[in-house]
């Protein structure tokens, strides 16, 4: 999750659960910005016929929303582009309840900011991992929601630093988890097969696997996979993760 937008929450969420996917790992990404999903978008599958709105005002069922990315294989769980008046993430629990017992790795993309929503994500999760970019706005928004997840007992596992290019004037790793107080789990390179691998509706881990910020994305994800224990990028701490199925990607 995430203090504001544009920091890279669905393009870290998706990815995460391509590499999950691809190394056999049953997975699934939950869209859960109602009012501006953007996931299904991003895999090219913008208009379906039931969406997160739909099983949690009508009652539909939880797999029945479920889709394949084609290319992939990767499961999503999109929302829905309809207007629909009066929606809300209340019965939000009930969905992740769902699907945590059909999935090993649940991965949910949430709204930016603090918001009724947001806090409805939040308790229906365990464990949360917040995004942010290397700049005081976006760092001073990424610490109000770790204020929150910590008022609300929810275990954080650190931060990842998102679209970093080494400039003088980005916030370091050591100085986000000083102001932060939580680690750095990664820092995501700026890169411009980012927005192309979104123009191909394919995640960048499979448009394209060489570059650096697939790197990157694979060594963290598999790091979860593998052994629980990701390295982080300030301090050379090594943090316990355990159990990233219920993680938060905002």
């Amino acid at each position: 999750m995430s203090g504001k937008g544009g920091v890279g929450k669905s393009v870290l969420a998706v990815n995460l659960g391509a590499v999950f996917t691809k190394h056999g790992r049953k997975s699934v990404v939950v869209d859960a910005d109602v009012n501006s999903p953007s996931v299904g978008l991003q895999l090219g599958i913008p208009y379906t016929n039931i969406g997160l709105q739909n099983i949690l005002h009508e009652r539909k069922q939880f797999q029945d929303a479920i889709i394949a990315h084609p290319a992939t294989g990767l499961r999503i769980l999109p929302a829905s582009l309809k207007y629909m008046r009066g929606v809300s993430l209340k019965n939000f629990n009930r969905v992740i309840s769902e699907a945590n017992k059909a999935y090993e790795f649940t991965i949910i993309d949430s709204p930016p900011g603090i918001t009724e929503d947001v806090l409805h994500i939040i308790n229906a999760s365990e464990e949360l991992v917040v995004i942010t970019t290397p700049d005081v706005p976006s760092v001073s928004g990424a610490i109000k929601v770790i204020s929150l997840c910590k008022a609300c007992k929810k275990r954080i596992h650190g931060v990842v630093v998102n679209r970093c290019t080494d400039a003088s004037f980005e916030l370091t790793a050591r100085e986000i988890e000083s102001m932060t107080e939580v680690p750095v789990l990664v820092r995501l390179p700026e890169d411009d097969s980012i927005p192309a691998s979104i123009a191909a509706h394919l995640p960048v881990v499979h448009y394209a696997p060489d570059s650096a910020v697939s790197r990157k994305l694979n060594e963290f994800a598999l790091s979860f996979v593998e052994s629980g224990q990701p390295k982080t990028q300030g301090g050379g701490l090594i943090t316990r993760l355990f159990a990233f199925i219920r993680g938060i990607f905002a």
